[in-house]
């Protein structure tokens, strides 16, 4: 008995430890990203990624960690850079605010992409605000397509 009452508090421990627990409420970010490919364009020569990224959160974004990982249309890796890319960049974006931005992909790419290619588990790993405290989500359990 006293073994069966050891296991199902070890059971209940690391169920409860284990699991970080995201309520849809306490998302402070929703994020999307396509990637882009045209000529002329003045954020990049080769391609990047749009974003558009709504503060969900009643701080101002001083800085962010952009993760993402790019397919090709068979959604396999795609060969023409590394598959997963992460990125700090620093953003001005006021409590409830959005924006977008293109992020320019030119220094990850070994060559030019021919088909376009495929922007999938996006995340914020990290969001700094401008009163200096910090989000955090390294294992990207908050992800979009």
């Amino acid at each position: 008995m006293k073994k069966l009452i050891k296991f199902f508090l070890f059971g209940l421990l690391f169920f409860l430890t284990s699991c970080k627990g995201f309520c849809l409420d306490s998302i402070p970010y929703v994020i999307s990203g396509d990637f882009v490919m045209e000529e002329n364009s003045l954020d990049y020569e080769i391609c990047g990624v749009d974003f558009f990224l709504i503060n969900q959160s009643d701080k101002d974004i001083r800085k962010i960690n952009v993760v993402f990982f790019l397919f090709d249309q068979d959604g396999e890796p795609a060969y023409e850079c590394r598959n997963k890319i992460s990125v700090v960049t620093e953003l001005d974006i006021d409590a409830g605010e959005s924006c977008n931005f293109i992020m320019s992909l030119d220094k990850f790419m070994n060559a030019i992409p021919s088909d376009p290619l495929i922007v999938d588990y996006l995340y914020l790993a990290e969001i700094e605000y401008e009163d200096g405290s910090v989000w955090k989500d390294p294992l990207g359990l908050i992800a979009f397509k």
